[in-house]
């Protein structure tokens, strides 16, 4: 039976909350993050892995047994993580309730991620800028995660957290033909 998005991200968000509480009591946060994430990249790397822990086929038993294989050398911690995933027949959603884990670090952390969309590269200085002027705006530490997208033609898009501004050339001509086409119907 497969779930919903929407499902997916509640399911997930539960095991990330356990575990990163877990994580925090044992004070072992940025550990159990790092290895989950490592998980989740390999998962997101390797197809053959991801189709293994996503199919109904393989047993939930099976699933946990390949996960302990991969994550022997793990924080014990990280293992019973996994370990309660996979037999909860959820394994399918490890990259998820990793990049869940992330957010709640950074957040512990007093940082933010920031997602900065534009036509061209930004200039090192212009990154600086908008780092600054985030950081002011939100009083917490800001990571740029940066795209390059021709189709916006010009400006930037940033999105953090969720909000979302756009500010470039490709989102004002679609305001302006939505605009146009308001006022003629």
């Amino acid at each position: 039976m497969s779930i919903n998005r929407t499902d997916a991200l509640q399911i997930s968000r539960r095991y990330a909350t356990a575990a990163f509480s877990l994580a925090v009591e044992a004070k072992k946060t940025a550990v159990m993050v790092e290895e989950m994430h490592t998980l989740a990249a390999a998962m997101r790397a390797n197809t053959n892995l991801h189709d293994a822990l996503s199919s109904p086929i393989v047993t939930h038993a099976q699933k946990a047994t390949v996960l302990a294989g991969l994550l022997k050398k793990a924080h014990p911690l990280t293992q019973r993580t996994a370990d309660v995933i996979a037999r909860g027949g959820r394994a399918d959603l490890i990259p998820t309730i990793a990049d869940l884990l992330q957010a709640m670090l950074a957040a512990e952390l007093g940082q933010v991620e920031a997602t900065i969309t534009s036509a061209h590269a930004l200039t090192p200085a212009s990154q600086k800028q908008l780092m600054g002027a985030l950081a002011k705006a939100t009083g917490k530490t800001v990571q740029l995660k940066l795209k390059n997208d021709p189709a916006v033609l010009g400006g930037v898009c940033i999105e953090l957290g969720s909000l979302r501004l756009d500010a470039t050339l490709a989102g004002a001509l679609s305001n302006m033909r939505a605009q146009l086409l308001a006022t003629t119907h």
